[in-house]
């Protein structure tokens, strides 16, 4: 089975995006939801009827599950608390092909992962034994301008597939094999109000490793004029964005469905040998 999990919190506005990417090729989704309403800084956020409503009318397949729970603990990093999310995350969605996205993620021609992911069925066999994560890239959006969005294409690599979860930080599991696999996935990530982006910087889990005041004065001066004036611009790893781009779209829609005509989907095999043999190797070791 192909399941997907999200973790919802204050940009729940954009799962729905996401979701429309996958949904015809997943077997099941799972929203996972602090019960308090608690972002992992602690600071409340509200999710209205009206998100509950929409999604109801979308799962014309009865996919959704949704898992409330205490995501937030105040002893806890934000950091830590993503990480613990994503584990008992993990543990609800139980076995088979797990992937974990953000609600401001979205992997266009997702039919073709979807046939990835099922070439390699016999490693859900024994997956203790054939443990993988599998890697794909972000095109990440930087900035919604008037008649387009900035974005940074450089090929940043995130881990977000595997069939044995046990996440040490965020979605990263560096104790087993990794894979990349090419997949692409555009991160909406800045492309927001400058009100979103506030609340962002304040309440994700990287809020206490840079300047944010002076990044997001950064943010705030970029336009369709000056964005190649600018580079490395990665608050923690500069040189990661090291270049802005522009495409012309009117929408998030538009962006995904030209973004993805100009840039198939260009996945990476394993070689069958070599997983054959390290199966075998383990299973009789």
């Amino acid at each position: 089975m192909i399941k997907v999990g999200y973790l919802v919190s204050y940009d729940y506005c954009f799962l729905l995006t996401s979701l429309k990417q996958l949904y015809n090729n997943v077997d099941r989704i799972y929203l996972a939801i602090d019960k308090d309403l608690k972002t992992w800084s602690g600071n409340d956020f509200e999710l209205p009827q009206t998100f509950f409503d929409e999604l109801k009318a979308f799962d014309s397949d009865n996919k959704i599950e949704y898992y409330f729970d205490s995501f937030y603990v105040p002893d806890f990093s934000p950091s830590m608390c993503e990480t613990r999310e994503r584990n008992m995350l993990a543990q609800r969605m139980g076995k088979g092909w797990l992937i974990q996205l953000d609600v401001d993620e979205y992997i266009y021609d997702f039919e073709k992962v979807s046939h990835y992911l099922k070439k390699y069925w016999y490693l859900n066999l024994l997956p203790k034994k054939t443990p993988i994560v599998f890697r794909g890239k972000l095109i990440t959006l930087f900035k919604k301008l008037p008649d387009g969005f900035l974005y940074i294409e450089n090929n940043e690599k995130f881990p977000f597939i595997t069939n044995v979860p046990k996440y040490i930080g965020a979605r990263f599991n560096n104790n087993v094999r990794n894979h990349f696999t090419n997949i692409a996935a555009i991160h909406q990530s800045w492309a927001r109000s400058e009100n979103e982006i506030s609340f962002k910087i304040k309440n994700w889990g990287h809020k206490d490793a840079f300047d944010t005041k002076n990044f997001l004065a950064l943010w705030d001066s970029l336009n369709s004029t000056n964005y190649k004036d600018f580079r490395n611009i990665h608050p923690l790893v500069p040189e990661v964005w090291n270049e802005l781009q522009f495409l012309q779209s009117d929408s998030i829609e538009e962006f995904i469905d030209k973004y993805s005509k100009k840039n198939k989907q260009k996945l990476i095999y394993i070689e069958p040998k070599k997983i054959l043999k390290a199966l075998l190797n383990k299973v009789f070791k």
